[in-house]
Order: structure tokens, then sequence, then C-alpha cells
């Protein structure tokens, strides 16, 4: 099931180096295909969409890790 992540959405994102789940990025757009994604350390958004597999809600995150 994919669920569907809002424009201003905290998340991490799955590195394709080593596959750990990176922090520091909000949802600056949804788009069909994944998420146009915002760096918080500079606010630039990454020119390359991340499919939804790929990203998760940072809260949710969190959590999941106990």
């Amino acid at each position: 099931m994919t669920q569907s992540l809002a424009a201003g959405t905290e998340v991490e994102v799955r590195s394709t180096f080593d596959r750990t789940w990176k922090r520091g990025f909000v949802v600056a757009e949804p788009l069909e295909q994944g998420y146009l994604l915002r760096r918080r350390s500079d606010g630039a958004v990454l020119p390359t969409p991340f499919p939804p597999d790929a990203v998760r809600p940072a809260d949710v995150a969190r959590t999941s890790r106990f």
C-alpha cells in the first residue's frame, strides 16, 4: 500500500549507496511518479524525483527503530 505524502511533510530518504535512511528532507511537491524533495540544510529542491518506496515520513521512521 502506497501512502501519499503532502507537501511540507518531513521525511527520510533511503540512500542508494548504503540502503540506510537519511534524515533532513521535506516533501516539496508530490508527483504522480514520486516526490520532489527539499533539503532542510540549505532549502534546495533536489532535481530528481524520488520513488514512493524510497521515502518515508520522519515521525514513522523514528518510532519504527525501537
